[in-house]
């Protein structure tokens, strides 16, 4: 989940503190949302009803979610059978003798939060009240699938590389490790999470599940995780719903520079990477700044096509 209001460095800082990747703008409150009656002013979702909306039910979400799930599981195959293939640019030399592995991102990518979502709009939640609203979702551990995940991932886990090595699927997630009232558990919210894909057919060992804060060196960036699961294991896909689930660092960059740093890894997408549609929150309106005014009366800073020799 994400908010929905800039407030500069607030809304940085927020980015930092959630579990999921928090975005924010100020925008007119939507058609179906009450009036903020928020000390921080418009409430936390306030202009996500188009876009939520469209998640829940348009076809034309469904169908292009399904349409990258198959094509990513189509190249999973093809990247198996080659044993140079990897999807983690950080990883080099011999990887013939390291087992397969796929790279997920869990909210927006595997689990579908937009009824929470449907929540804060109806409900009118002020950004003070997130972090406990949020992380009541989690422990309640009933986020359905998003559509095509669940097929996708159990078919990934059936494949095998050319010497019978099954293909791991690691989830890398940005909901944060949190202490609860009365729960000794340092990461509670692992095993909601952990709970939750299980009911979904996808239950997950405890090193496949790689969570925000678990370690020291787990921040929002999730360099560090990826490197991890490729000391071990040949990664050949990686699957996110977000720029930052690829790429170091553009969380903190503007919107022309995060197309740049789309267009330098060119060849990866659709291939390697898969993204897939997330219009409600993300880094993306982040980039965009404070002012969604302004932002929308600038001319677009994204690349056309790629420049060639990306």
């Amino acid at each position: 989940m994400a908010p929905r209001r800039g407030a500069g460095t607030a809304s940085v800082a927020l980015v930092a503190a959630l579990a999921a990747a928090c975005a924010g703008a100020p925008s007119k409150p939507g058609a179906g949302a009450k009036a903020s009656v928020c000390p921080s002013g418009p409430t936390f979702a306030n202009g996500a009803d188009r876009a939520t909306l469209w998640v829940r039910n348009s076809s034309e979400y469904r169908a292009s979610i399904e349409t990258v799930y198959r094509a990513a599981l189509e190249s999973l195959k093809r990247g198996l059978a080659d044993p140079r293939w990897t999807a983690e640019p950080t990883q080099a030399g011999g990887l013939s003798g390291l087992p397969p592995a796929v790279v997920m991102d869990l909210d927006e990518t595997v689990l579908d939060n937009s009824e929470a979502e449907v929540q804060l709009l109806l409900q009118g939640t002020c950004f003070e009240a997130f972090p406990a609203s949020w992380d009541a979702w989690v422990a309640e551990r009933h986020a359905p699938a998003v559509p095509g995940a669940v097929e996708f991932v159990q078919a990934a886990r059936a494949l095998r590389d050319p010497v019978g090595r099954a293909v791991r699927v690691f989830f890398i997630t940005n909901r944060e490790c949190g202490r609860r009232p009365g729960n000794d558990d340092p990461c509670p919210q692992k095993a909601d999470t952990a709970a939750n894909l299980a009911a979904l057919g996808l239950a997950t060992a405890d090193d496949e599940l790689l969570v925000r804060g678990e370690r020291p060196d787990w921040g929002g960036e999730k360099l560090s995780r990826r490197a991890l699961v490729a000391a071990a294991n040949r990664i050949v896909l990686n699957v996110g719903d977000d720029l930052a689930d690829f790429l170091p660092d553009v969380r903190r960059q503007g919107v022309a520079e995060r197309d740049r740093a789309r267009c330098a890894r060119d060849d990866y997408w659709g291939t390697r990477w898969f993204l897939l549609p997330n219009p409600i929150y993300g880094s993306w309106l982040v980039a965009n700044g404070d002012d969604l005014t302004q932002a929308l009366a600038a001319e677009p800073a994204v690349f056309h096509a790629c420049p060639k020799g990306n």
